[in-house]
């Protein structure tokens, strides 16, 4: 019965020390402004202020189909990890 516990209780140790599994969105890109770097999906998603460490392909452009991974937040969006263009 120990036994069982203690595995137990490593498995949720475990679990709390893995990194939160990334969210992501796949939509059509309505508007990008490389200035202010910002993207607008066809279902109104909005992303400001993507950090410059994200590559973002320069020739983005409206109608294009992107999947952007992100770490989400109980308010939003906590960090960008990602645009990929898909095919």
């Amino acid at each position: 019965m120990a036994l069982r516990g203690f595995v137990f209780g490593a498995a949720l140790l475990v679990a709390g020390v893995l990194p939160a599994a990334a969210d992501s969105v796949t939509s059509t890109v309505t508007s990008w402004n490389p200035g202010s770097r910002t993207l607008v999906l066809g279902d109104m998603s909005q992303f400001q202020d993507i950090s410059e460490d994200v590559f973002v392909p320069e020739d983005l452009a409206a109608g294009q189909t992107v999947t952007v991974t992100f770490e989400g937040a109980e308010d939003g969006v906590d960090a960008i990890l990602a645009i990929e263009v898909q095919p």
